[in-house]
């Protein structure tokens, strides 16, 4: 079996015919040994020099080609069974020469359907190279000059460097960590741009000289866009050439273990660098140089260096290509009970590894690809993000699954029907959880605190004359707490309470005065009227410094500080009446359950460690998203279940996404709420499937993104 290592061409192909014209060979191909596979059979390359391709064959493949002279399937095939232990037929003969001719490596090729830019650009813009330089000439010049940075004293002085340095900077935490926040501003951004810049040219050269020091021609050097975002690469595609295994691997780890040596002597350095914009350069170089690695080289994945180093530890060549082939082997057998051949003579447990594998890259590609749309959806233009949303969701959800059904309707004959009504039943029994509206219930993360509360404030400067109440203390509504003096207005009062009786006087005399006396007795009347109301006035002042409780309740929070004879300003809190028995909660619930509530629903609220809910009722539902959490105990943060959102400052408690406050109001406490304290809200609203919930969200951002939802 021919085992095809490029990822390009491992399409669908139609089936082959049983019988073709015998095809030639090109000349310029090329057969090499390439040790043996996994099973301990020998293995070869067949190479295109023209193309720079390469395929893995067998034994049966190799003696296949010995004999392609006879140009007869049967012949050819007969004697391999009288010279060799292979026991192959004319059609295993056909269907390779077939395949020879598909990769264009006859004469004679099956012709393939022509494709327009369109359809071009929508299977290849997922993965593009533009090749910028061809380094051949100058790595063979530089590559002697920089062989000491291959030599094991640099290597292990490197790893206590990277050491020394990974433990000076957890000894100076604090300062790594005020360094990333200082890193988040427009200078920042930049500067972590040069360094991936200056880390990614550093990773493709590492690539570059270990490639030429074992002899492998680096045919050229450029961008790689992946889903349109850049990347920098170096072609090693001739590594295959390589017999010995560690020497492939050490080119495809040659990348990762350049960053690392970067990371480690910028670590190392930024320890000791005095302040300044060197120490800063070295700190974005490590950082990014570190992450990078880990978080993005290192998977195997995708086809980055990470893949190709597992292939070449694994010796397996071709890994996610034939992964993907266990894994359908596997799908068809477990669901519809089909028998598919295996693809390779390896042992159980590897079997096991490479299903497992193919189902976690197929995962893992997806969740890559779709993130990085909506990177795009909301940096750039939506319209853009949308494109790719759409183009990613045919291609690795409905197109693969299309080609697997057209796969199992073509041998819908070898179908266990009984395995197929089992999966059936499955299917119905996951459609009906999903699309039956079961629960109506929605529960909601919030806090509680007191239904009133009373805080007490002296309207103006004065002096605390008297107090009787304690911390704690039960209060009814309309008894007096604290009584204040304020010189000012008791003078104020006195003055207005003399002026209007001296008016008065003067409009009861002013009738046995000259012949303007009824004009002097209006004059006097008004006076009289306006110091009565100012005198009114001070009294409602003194009565403003008799403090009283608005409601029955507690007294809280009562001021340590207050002592009778002393002045109390009007910013000092000097206590709380909080109410014994009423109480509020503030839940947050999503866009999607905000619309499913209203006003007057009945809502529990479990208190945490308590079995028994407080009921109330729903008080009121926002239109509008918060901005801040009432509570910083709803942080996820701080062990609530709500996410901040990262670009702003924690202290201002902004969550990640949309979040709606939902006000509910009880009684039945039977001891005061001191605190803010959290609580879960559980509403019965009304019956709701996934499903639905599913489509409407979707329906939400279309509408909202779009602009069909606007008015007008």
């Amino acid at each position: 079996m021919v085992r095809l290592l490029m990822g390009a061409m491992a399409g669908a192909l139609p089936a082959a015919p049983s019988r073709v014209p015998w095809p030639e060979l090109r000349e310029e191909l090329q057969i090499l040994p390439a040790g043996t596979h996994r099973d301990g059979s020998p293995a070869w390359h067949l190479a295109d020099p023209v193309r720079n391709l390469f395929f893995r064959v067998g034994w049966l493949e190799f003696e296949i080609l010995r004999r392609w002279d006879m140009h007869d399937p049967a012949a050819i095939a007969a004697d391999i069974a009288a010279t060799t232990t292979l026991q192959p037929d004319s059609d295993d003969v056909s269907d390779f020469a077939v395949f020879l001719q598909r990769q264009e490596l006859t004469r004679t090729t099956v012709v393939r359907p022509k494709h327009g830019i369109g359809q071009w650009l929508l299977h290849n813009y997922l993965f593009i190279r533009v090749p910028l330089v061809r380094p051949e000439r100058w790595l063979r010049a530089f590559t002697p000059r920089v062989a000491w940075l291959f030599s094991r004293r640099f290597l292990a002085l490197t790893f206590a460097a990277g050491l020394i340095g990974l433990v000076l900077a957890a000894r100076q935490w604090d300062t790594v960590v005020a360094n990333v926040r200082g890193a988040m501003s427009w200078e920042g951004i930049f500067a972590f741009g040069a360094a991936i810049f200056f880390s990614k040219i550093w990773h493709e050269l590492g690539h570059a000289f270990v490639a030429t020091r074992h002899g492998v021609r680096v045919a050229h050097m450029g961008v790689a866009f992946l889903v349109m975002w850049p990347m920098a690469y170096t072609d090693t595609g001739e590594t295959w050439k390589l017999e010995n295994p560690r020497e492939r691997l050490a080119i495809a780890s040659a990348g990762l273990l350049s960053e690392g040596v970067l990371a480690a002597w910028c670590t190392f350095l930024w320890s000791f660098a005095p302040e300044g914009n060197f120490r800063n350069a070295l700190f974005f170089l490590g950082t990014t140089a570190w992450v990078l690695t880990l978080a993005l080289n290192a998977s195997p994945f995708m086809r980055f260096d990470g893949y190709f180093i597992l292939s070449d530890l694994l010796d397996y060549p071709g890994l996610h290509e034939r992964a993907g082939r266990w894994a359908k082997r596997w799908m068809r057998w477990h669901l519809l009970g089909m028998r598919d051949p295996a693809p390779d003579v390896v042992s159980d447990g590897f079997r096991r590894f490479l299903t497992s594998f193919a189902f976690v890259t197929w995962a893992y590609r997806l969740t890559v690809f779709l993130g990085i749309a909506i990177v795009v959806y909301h940096k750039f233009f939506k319209a853009l993000g949308l494109f790719l949303f759409l183009v990613e969701i045919v291609m690795f959800v409905f197109r693969p699954v299309l080609m697997e059904w057209r796969v199992w309707r073509a041998r819908r004959d070898e179908i266990q029907w009984s395995r197929a009504r089992r999966w059936l039943a499955l299917l119905a029994v996951i459609a009906l959880a999903v699309c039956v509206p079961w629960s109506g219930r929605v529960s909601a993360p919030g806090v509680m605190q007191a239904g009133f509360e009373q805080p007490l404030y002296t309207p103006f400067p004065a002096r605390l004359e008297r107090f009787t109440v304690a911390e704690g203390a039960r209060v009814a509504s309309g008894q007096v707490l604290f009584t204040l003096v304020a010189a000012e207005p008791g003078t104020d009062q006195a003055k207005a309470l003399a002026l209007r009786d001296a008016y008065e006087s003067r409009a009861r005399g002013a009738g046995a005065l000259d012949d303007h006396a009824a004009a002097k007795q209006v004059v006097a009347d008004h006076m009289a009227r306006q110091y009565a109301a100012e005198e009114s006035s001070s009294v409602a002042e003194q009565h403003r410094l008799l403090l009283r409780a608005s409601a029955d309740g507690r007294l809280m929070d009562l001021d340590p500080s207050l002592v009778e004879g002393s002045w109390v300003s009007p910013h000092t809190r000097m206590a709380t009446v909080v109410a014994t028995t009423r109480w509020r909660v503030q839940a947050l619930v999503s866009e999607a359950d905000r619309q499913r509530l209203e006003p007057g629903m009945e809502a529990r609220v479990y208190k945490d460690g308590e079995w028994k809910p407080l009921v109330g009722r729903v008080i009121a539902v926002d239109n509008g998203a918060v901005q801040k959490l009432p509570s910083s105990v709803l942080a996820k943060e701080h062990g609530g279940s709500i996410p901040l959102n990262p670009t702003a400052p924690a202290k201002d408690l902004r969550p990640a996404n949309a979040w709606y406050r939902v006000l509910v109001e009880g009684g039945g406490l039977t001891e005061t709420v001191s605190s803010k304290g959290p609580v879960t809200v559980r509403f019965d609203a009304g019956r709701e499937s996934l499903a639905k919930r599913w489509i409407d969200s979707a329906m939400l951002v279309l509408l909202q993104q779009t602009g069909l939802g606007k008015d007008g």
